[in-house]
Formats: C-alpha cells, sequence, structure tokens
C-alpha cells in the first residue's frame, strides 16, 4: 500500500513539476495595458515591458511585455521594503506562494514575476532556451517600475536556482554598470541554491548585501562553485554571506519533492575549469574563461553538455526550509 501511495505521489510529482505551473495562461501581450508606474496598495496582476536579451549587450534586442503578481501586506504602512521574486528553470510553481505569504507576513510587498508566459516556455529542461540573465533583465525593469510607488523605500531581490543567477551578478559592479549606468540597484540580493558557474577578477566593486543559500547534497546546481564565490570575495567584502544546508539537495523547498524523485534527463553541473567558468565580456557578452561566446539557446546548450553529466536526485527538506525562510526574514529585517 505504501508502495502505491508513493508511486502516485511520483506521479504527481513529475506533473507538477515538468509542465503544470501555477497560471497556465499568459495574461499580457503586445496590446495589454502596460504600467510605467504603480502608486495603488492593492494586489493585482500587472504587465510591464522588458527587454528579451540572452546577456547584457541591449543592442538591437527586442521589446517583450510579462506580467508580476503584486502584493501587498494585511498591515498597511508608511513605508515599505519590497522583494522582488525570480523563478528558476521550472517556471512559476505552487510552492514559491509559501514565500509570498511569509513575506507578507512579516510586513513585505512581494512582486513574483513570471518570465516564462510571455516567452510561450512552460518548463526548461534544457536550462538554455533562456539564460539568470534574462531572468535578472526582467528583474531590473520590475525595479524601475516597483520604485516608482511612493511608499516603496527599499527593494531587494530573491531569486532560485537558474533565478538566482541574477541575485548573485548584481552584487558585482562589472555586470551592475551595464544596467541603468549602475545607478538604480537593488538594496539586497538573496539567491536560493543558485547556479554560480560566473566569477569576476578579485579587483572588482561589489554592490549591496547577498546570501546565498546551498544545499550540501546539491547534484543539480552543485554548492562547490558557490564557495569558490564566497572563497574568492569574502576576504575583503562583508557584504557576501554564504549558508549551507546540511544534507539538503536541490528544490530543498519545494514539498511536492518529499519523498526524492531522480530526473535521469537533467545535468549535474558539476565541472569547474575554464571552459565551464563564465565572466561577462566588456560589451556585456556572456563568455567563458576561455573565451568561448554563449549568446543564445545553440551555444548555452553545447557548454551545458560539456560541462555537465546526465543525472539528479532532488528532495524536499523541511528543517531546511524552516531555516531557509529564518534566514531570509532575518537578512531583510537588517536592510
Amino acid at each position: 500500500m505504501l508502495e502505491i501511495i508513493k508511486l502516485i505521489w511520483i506521479l504527481i510529482t513529475f506533473s507538477l513539476i515538468s509542465g503544470c505551473s501555477s497560471n497556465k495562461v499568459n495574461p499580457c501581450n503586445q496590446s495589454s495595458i502596460t504600467y510605467s508606474k504603480i502608486d495603488t496598495e492593492v494586489n493585482e496582476r500587472i504587465c510591464f515591458k522588458s527587454v528579451d536579451s540572452y546577456d547584457l549587450n541591449y543592442v538591437n534586442k527586442p521589446e517583450i511585455i510579462i506580467y508580476g503578481n503584486l502584493s501587498f501586506p494585511k498591515i498597511k504602512k508608511d513605508s515599505y521594503h519590497a522583494v522582488i521574486l525570480s523563478h528558476g528553470s521550472g517556471g512559476l510553481r505552487k510552492y514559491h506562494n509559501a514565500y509570498v505569504k511569509l513575506l507578507n507576513e512579516n510586513g513585505y510587498v512581494v512582486f513574483q514575476i513570471d518570465h516564462y508566459k510571455a516567452r510561450n516556455i512552460r518548463y526548461d529542461k534544457t536550462f538554455s532556451k533562456v539564460s539568470g540573465i534574462t531572468f535578472m533583465n526582467d528583474a531590473y525593469k520590475a525595479l524601475e517600475l516597483i520604485k516608482t510607488h511612493p511608499k516603496i523605500k527599499k527593494v531587494s531581490y530573491i531569486g532560485w536556482s537558474q533565478g538566482g543567477v541574477g541575485p548573485i551578478l548584481s552584487h558585482f559592479t562589472s555586470v551592475t554598470n551595464f544596467i541603468n549606468d549602475g545607478e538604480n540597484l537593488f538594496d539586497s540580493s538573496i539567491a536560493i541554491y543558485p547556479y554560480c558557474g560566473f566569477t569576476f577578477n578579485e579587483d572588482v566593486k561589489t554592490n549591496n548585501p547577498l546570501l546565498i543559500l546551498t544545499g550540501r547534497d546539491d547534484d543539480l546546481t552543485p554548492e562547490k562553485a558557490c564557495i569558490n564565490i564566497y572563497k574568492k570575495f569574502s576576504k575583503k567584502d562583508e557584504n557576501i554571506k554564504l549558508i549551507s544546508m546540511e544534507g539538503a539537495r536541490h528544490g530543498y523547498d519545494n514539498p511536492f519533492l518529499f519523498f526524492g524523485f531522480e530526473f535521469e534527463h537533467l545535468p549535474s553541473l558539476h565541472v569547474i575549469n575554464d571552459d565551464c567558468t563564465l565572466t561577462i565580456s566588456d560589451k556585456g557578452e556572456i563568455e567563458s574563461l576561455s573565451k568561448k561566446k554563449v549568446t543564445g539557446p545553440k551555444e548555452s546548450a553545447a557548454l551545458l553538455s560539456e560541462c555537465s553529466s546526465k543525472g539528479v536526485y532532488v528532495k524536499y527538506s523541511p528543517s531546511a526550509t524552516e531555516k531557509t525562510f529564518d534566514e531570509i526574514v532575518e537578512f531583510l529585517d537588517r536592510i
């Protein structure tokens, strides 16, 4: 009987992970009314303009209209700290709502972006249809919008997995200088089991506080690359912090992974060398330390094939999830 229950749960889990997100229909299109300013304290879905770019070189890159879900805490305040949420390659999922609830209950405004609907993506098992920087470009356009609210005085940035690339890169001026000339920045960033395959010169200047939360047993985005970033920059940068969740795997905060699940087709991004470590060129393009350009899905897929092996195991961890919730609130409360 237990095995039957487990099988049913696995089938439900697979359907939730591989195809179904919390919103099936794209609410925004080219004819939608887009916001350039917000001033109400109403929970609503907001369409806004972003740039559809794989990297930070915006020359001849098209405009795209995407959406985010804006939610305010029940207790109104004279001023707010807002948090922008950026999902991972699995898309916007129901378990992300636990973070919206957590943040709203602690007095934070939340703007939850859906990066996929407008791009006709349901789930990116290739990790290459868009880049983490695509997500980051959306987040910075959302930042411009959220900052127009007269009561929002601070804005932070949280991302998961591929969506965690942006929070990490936002810490470095060699990245943010390409965005609005480095003038419009997040007050802090949090990356949850992120892809950490980028690096920069040790003398690079850094921005506002960054918290990296990793799973010690994560074999999809192994924490070793994140530890390398932390060790390289924490010597002179007190604004970067890393917390490793003991025994935690990728997706440790997703209750639908309660029994654990093995994905034989997903890449384990464990290779760390000059071909597999990325940086940003002086033109804002993604390239490896060995100077291989990553300009789109084709180049990204080739890099992933070279820098990974197939097969990962994901599993929910109640203790790691609880600790993540506590660490996030404590971190944001200090900003």
